[in-house]
């Protein structure tokens, strides 16, 4: 659920907003009623290697539909190769 809180409230009670934010809740930051920025929960990144994301990749397979327009466009009659096979 997204609240807004404007920068008076703010100086006010930080520790409820930050409290409620950890928790899960977003804010939006207003200036004399305008929205001026967002205040949500911080999320780490989670980085995969290139060999791990291809590994992915390789899983889902092509989007059958993308591959289609793809096709169409550059008028091949070919299907999709995997551009992540080995090469011999």
């Amino acid at each position: 659920m997204e609240r807004t809180i404007s920068i008076g409230q703010l100086r006010q009670n930080p520790t409820g907003m930050i409290r409620e934010v950890k928790n899960g809740a977003v804010y939006t930051l207003t200036d004399r009623g305008q929205p001026v920025a967002d205040i949500a929960p911080h999320h780490s990144a989670r980085w995969q290697s290139g060999s791990e994301a291809a590994t992915v990749l390789r899983e889902l397979g092509p989007d059958a539909s993308w591959v289609a327009e793809d096709r169409h466009r550059r008028g091949e009659e070919a299907g999709p190769r995997d551009p992540w096979a080995a090469t011999e």
